[in-house]
């Protein structure tokens, strides 16, 4: 059960991605996390850059949906700006969110084609991997602006990331002690 919190790949940001080669790879779909993934809690609206990933992204043939645990309007909102589907209140780890993602997608993918993106172990990683999808751990945009049921699940990361460095440091070592020194 601890391998579901290791992602597949680390990295500072979406901007860090290389979509030629998850497209060479097979991949076709994203799915995404919105807050401290694509935006900041901070952000009333979508980045310059952000349309600019979107475009980019979509005409190399993938599709994109936003998948948040929020219940806020906001999640609405945003993916209305950038004209992508979305699931909010999708309550990851469970899987209900991102299987409500793959049914609403323009087509029906499978596993392999499918890459998740999130700043969370607890909810983004955990729950993606509970589906065997890839899973992308991207650094939060800005973590002085989380909400406290963010702060509580980043604490719950510190035991479970200890665990791992115990029972896993070769992965460990890989994929999250980069991300565990940029958190600190």
């Amino acid at each position: 059960m601890l391998k579901k919190f290791i992602p597949d790949y680390y990295v500072s940001s979406i901007y860090d991605i290389s979509y030629t080669n998850l497209y060479a790879n097979g991949k076709r779909l994203i799915l995404t996390d919105l807050d401290n993934t694509l935006i900041s809690y901070k952000e009333t609206k979508p980045t310059e850059a952000l349309y600019k990933w979107k475009e980019e992204v979509e005409a190399l043939g993938f599709e994109i949906i936003i998948v948040s645990n929020s219940r806020k309007n906001r999640v609405e909102y945003f993916a209305n700006l950038l004209g992508l589907k979305y699931v909010k209140f999708a309550k990851k780890p469970l899987k209900l969110g991102l299987k409500k993602a793959l049914r609403i997608a323009s087509r029906k993918y499978n596993i392999d084609e499918v890459v998740e993106f999130g700043d969370q172990l607890m909810t983004d990683v955990f729950g993606s991997r509970r589906l065997n999808l890839t899973t992308y751990l991207v650094k939060a945009i800005d973590s002085k602006t989380e909400k406290w049921v963010t702060r509580f699940n980043r604490k719950l990361e510190n035991f479970i990331l200890k665990r791992i460095r115990k029972k896993y440091p070769d992965l460990y070592d890989e994929r999250l002690a980069l991300y565990q020194k940029e958190r600190s």
